[in-house]
């Protein structure tokens, strides 16, 4: 396609999605698309599609106009529906089944959902649901939900954006319950009560053992932090290295600390580590000099490809409520004491 290259510097959807969705489309023919958001993406399905519904809303940001007024842009084929998806888009009736869908509009709990809930009735058997910036917590609380759903299955996972195509499941009644029908909820009915009761039986230090023992059987891969040793002292800096085994393949290993009672981790190292004959090491800063005594808590995580790629991405900043347990295929814990 003659304006591929020229999309890579039209919007934030990162190349390789875009590449993806061009490559999910293949030779498919797409008389209806729809996105909420605008950018890039919207400059290609322009060409991809027929006809292409965009529900964004600018916000001051001139983000649509950007897009209207792009050289690279269709027009003949795009329908711009301004203003929040919140409420445009209960009020659209759309003309007919739709075969591509991207979610790329608010990310605020509960729009993401609310996008969710009046797009996948329109979606046709074969369609194709791409769901970007999935590091994020609620739009990968969809995620989860769809990658357990029959309707969909899920396709590729390209840095933060999830592809999945519809099945030929029966569409979900959106004007009734059902709960136990969907497969996100076969597991959620007696779960908690039983494990509620146990881990408040157990010390700390036992429930943090044995959850480590349980993921350890799961895991193909292993990950240990041999220095520093626990409760040890460090200065402002210090070398943090130790081991790991198995499958390392597509692993990419990141150090992150923080100040105990924190809820911000800093990555370490500037980036993945490598290992080298199943060893690793990386220099990690404790603090600045006004910190004084504190204890501080280092973690080591074996993280997939769409992991890794939101650490590159937010390497130099602080990550707010990394989960590092479910963002990894393995971590180790280590607990220190700056001097």
């Amino acid at each position: 396609m003659e304006t591929a290259p020229l999309l890579h510097t039209a919007g934030p959807m990162s190349p390789k999605a875009l590449n993806a969705i061009y490559r999910h489309i293949g030779p498919r023919e797409i008389n209806l698309s729809l996105e909420t958001g605008a950018g890039a993406s919207t400059l290609l399905m322009s060409h991809l599609s027929n006809r292409h519904l965009v529900f964004a809303y600018d916000g001051g940001s001139r983000s649509i106009d950007s897009v209207r007024n792009s050289p690279l842009l269709n027009r003949t084929a795009v329908e711009f529906i301004e203003g929040p998806t919140q409420k445009t888009l209960p009020r659209f009736t759309f003309p007919g089944p739709v075969q591509f869908a991207l979610i790329d509009g608010p990310h605020a709990y509960p729009f993401p959902d609310l996008e969710y809930y009046y797009i996948y009735q329109a979606l046709e058997e074969g369609a194709l649901l791409v769901l970007d910036d999935i590091h994020i917590k609620t739009v990968n609380h969809l995620f989860s939900f769809l990658k357990k759903d029959d309707m969909f299955s899920l396709a590729e996972v390209v840095g933060t954006t999830a592809f999945f195509t519809r099945t030929d499941a029966p569409t979900f009644c959106a004007s009734a319950d059902g709960w136990e029908l969907q497969s996100y909820n076969k597991r959620v009915l007696h779960q908690y009560d039983w494990n509620r009761q146990v881990r408040e039986l157990l010390p700390t230090s036992i429930r943090r053992f044995l959850k480590a023992a349980i993921r350890a059987c799961q895991s193909d891969c292993r990950i240990w932090i041999d220095r520093p040793e626990r409760r040890a002292y460090v200065s402002n800096t210090g070398v943090v290295s130790g081991r790991a085994a198995g499958n390392l393949r597509d692993r990419f290993l990141w150090v992150l600390v923080r100040r105990e009672g924190q809820d911000g981790w800093w990555p370490q190292g500037g980036g993945p580590i490598p290992v080298n004959q199943g060893s690793w090491q990386c220099v990690a800063e404790f603090g600045g000099c006004n910190y004084g005594s504190n204890w501080f808590e280092i973690v080591a995580i074996l993280a997939n490809s769409s992991v890794n790629d939101f650490l590159v991405r937010t390497r130099s900043a602080e990550i707010h409520d990394f989960p590092f347990r479910s963002a990894s295929a393995a971590d180790a814990y280590r607990r220190v004491q700056r001097k």
